[in-house]
């Protein structure tokens, strides 16, 4: 019985968990990958598209940047970690 309930409490954690993370998108904070959306991925500090799923862009995505005219064509340049810059992807 105890075994049972110990199974049950690691599954309906571990759902919870699942269900908390992967909410934030591009341009948001995150500590990790599980942070950001599917197809984001947590650079520095901040979520940025995947290069992969960033059909369309310049190739500029994930790049570090100092304005947002350095990501013509792959979003805007947000700020990650330590003041560095990130663009954000389309």
């Amino acid at each position: 019985m105890k075994r049972l309930l110990i199974a049950t409490f690691c599954i309906i954690t571990s759902m919870s968990i699942m269900v908390s993370a992967g909410d934030k998108k591009k341009g948001e904070k995150c500590l990790a990958n599980f942070d950001c959306e599917f197809n984001h991925e947590c650079k520095d500090g901040v979520c940025v598209k995947k290069r992969e799923f960033d059909a369309g862009s310049s190739g500029k995505t994930g790049n570090e940047c100092f304005s947002d005219a350095d990501c013509v064509g792959s979003g805007k340049c947000v700020e990650g970690k330590f003041g560095k810059k990130y663009c954000s992807g389309n």
